[in-house]
């Protein structure tokens, strides 16, 4: 097998990881909390939530979004299942969008052609370490006025 990338772990991370295994609380814990508080004050937040996976911010930012029933949600056709998932629990349509050969993120092009009155949302996925074209996607979000997740 050949690594994509190798974890750097250094003695002191292992102390660490042995306090929070140590204080049975391996969620919302001490370092949740503190990596809040740095996060926060960083980019000038009034408030942050940490959670444990994707699949769990996903389902909260869908819930956030107040997400309806004849609400469409467009998203890249190439990503993973979590995605598409939080759209349908909430009772709103994802709207699949190709993506781009180079890049294997949203096309841009083809995501202008599936906003419709309907569209609530885009949600975005950065694909093997290539960013999507925010600077045109948030122009998108901003002009039609609807969420960029």
């Amino acid at each position: 097998m050949i690594p994509i990338t190798k974890p750097s772990i250094k003695k002191n991370d292992l102390n660490y990881l042995k306090k929070v295994l140590d204080s049975k609380i391996l969620t919302d814990g001490y370092f949740q909390n503190k990596t809040e508080i740095i996060i926060k004050k960083l980019i000038k937040s009034n408030y942050i939530a940490l959670t444990q996976s994707c699949t769990a911010a996903l389902e909260i930012s869908a819930i956030l979004l107040n997400l309806q029933r004849n609400d469409e949600v467009i998203m890249p056709s190439y990503n993973f299942v979590s995605v598409a998932n939080a759209i349908v629990l909430r009772g709103a349509k994802p709207v699949f969008v190709d993506i781009d050969p180079k890049t294997l993120n949203i096309s841009i092009k083809n995501l202008k052609n599936k906003i419709t009155k309907r569209t609530k949302a885009i949600y975005i996925v950065h694909y093997g370490g290539n960013a999507c074209d925010m600077i045109e996607l948030k122009k998108i979000a901003k002009k039609k006025k609807i969420f960029l997740i």
